[in-house]
């Protein structure tokens, strides 16, 4: 009698966990599409094809939730690591999505995605699931083939010569990427608003990223030998193990979710909303092992260039043993930098370095708040006033052609 009882006991608390059994949020279980039509704004998914062969969808939001006609002034936001569009968007709970107060005051709003993303997981000839092949990416393709090819479509679409361009983390880096090697996109971006962006990362000191500066090599090695280069690996139901477990307050596995959030972007500033989890948690993808150990080398190297082989394979892809720097001097685009003290992956005084690097940084924004985490140039309770409108009012004074 006891055996029967205990094993209903496990199986009803692997209901529990199962099906989210909690206060649920109505939002958890929306597409991005519906998610905007929801909080009353237009959306529009685009679908584009890079170079070589990823085919990934961007979400466009035309007009505000009064407007009637699409709005003149373009503007493209690339999201960070582990991030999606829908980084944009998620804080609409604290009146904090920038992608709407944007739409809402003139502005076109385009949310870009990378490759790998839920919303970048497809290719012409190579099976995500299957070819690992696939995943042989870091930030470096993402800025100089994924972002590329949406800002064309999107001058292409709105028949405009140029836009404003909003990055968030790696959606930073990809900017850089960008930019520094395809000067003619100087020419396509009026000005840049980038948020905590990650590009030097001499003095980075967040122990989940520090600690793949360690063990670099035997990832690497692990990846090749192995063909894991997925993170976390498909074998492993990452999202639908966050997106139940995370929702579960019977458990109390939303409280060890909220813990292990603090500890990944580097402590709690008392900012984060944790009613956010459970949608958020909705949007997370998979990554390329290759795009964090790309970051762990710059951490080691203190250099910010690309993927570095090793000297024999560098001698045979650079003709050098080392890659060169990406001449970030050569950017001359107005770019605004915002960041934070808290911030342990974007450190300040990186950011900073990569403010004096290019040729015309206008202005540097330190957020008031000592203890603003990463994670909270997006997420935080008070974005709205603290970030976001002063990212606007900036933003209003560079037109677009």
């Amino acid at each position: 009698m006891k055996t029967k009882f205990g094993v209903f006991v496990v199986l009803f608390i692997f209901h529990l966990v199962n099906e989210g059994l909690c206060s649920e949020h109505p939002d958890a279980d929306l597409t991005t599409e519906e998610l905007i039509k929801k909080y009353g704004y237009p959306v529009e998914a685009h679908e584009v094809t890079t170079e070589d062969g990823y085919m990934i969808t961007m979400f466009r939001v035309p007009h505000g939730k009064n407007g009637k006609r699409v709005n003149q002034k373009p503007i493209f936001m690339m999201h960070g690591l582990f991030g999606q569009c829908e980084n944009f968007i998620l804080n609409v709970y604290n009146n904090g999505s920038l992608a709407y107060l944007m739409a809402d005051n003139g502005f076109d709003v385009w949310l870009g995605n990378a490759r790998g993303s839920q919303h970048g997981r497809k290719h012409k000839h190579l099976d995500p699931d299957e070819q690992p092949e696939f995943w042989n990416f870091t930030w470096h393709e993402i800025g100089l083939y994924d972002v590329a090819t949406q800002i064309d479509y999107i001058l292409e679409k709105t028949k405009k010569k140029k836009l404003q361009y909003v990055g968030h983390s790696q959606g930073g880096t990809a900017f850089f990427v960008l930019t520094s090697l395809k000067p003619e996109y100087q020419q396509k971006i009026v000005f840049a608003s980038l948020l905590a962006p990650a590009g030097f990362m001499r003095n980075a000191r967040n122990p989940a990223i520090n600690s793949i500066v360690l063990i670099q090599k035997d990832i690497t090695w692990f990846v090749e030998k192995t063909n894991i280069i997925e993170f976390p690996p498909k074998a492993i139901p990452v999202k639908v193990l966050l997106s139940r477990g995370c929702k579960n307050t019977i458990l109390r596995l939303r409280d060890l979710c909220e813990f292990i959030w603090h500890i990944a972007m580097g402590g709690n500033s008392g900012e984060f909303d944790a009613e956010m989890l459970p949608v958020a948690v909705n949007f997370i993808p998979t990554i390329s092992f290759k795009q964090s150990i790309h970051f762990a080398q710059g951490i080691e190297s203190g250099h910010f260039r690309p993927w570095d082989y090793g000297e024999e394979k560098n001698m045979e892809v650079y003709g050098k043993p080392l890659p060169d720097d990406y001449p970030l001097e050569i950017i001359k685009i107005p770019i605004a930098m915002y960041y934070s003290l808290g911030d342990n992956l974007a450190f300040a005084q990186d950011v900073e370095d990569m403010c004096d690097a290019v040729a015309n940084c206008v202005r540097k924004f330190l957020i008031p708040n000592k203890q603003w985490t990463h994670a909270d140039f997006v997420a935080a309770l008070h974005l709205r006033e603290v970030l976001n409108l002063p990212v606007l009012e900036f933003a209003r004074k560079y037109f677009v052609y």
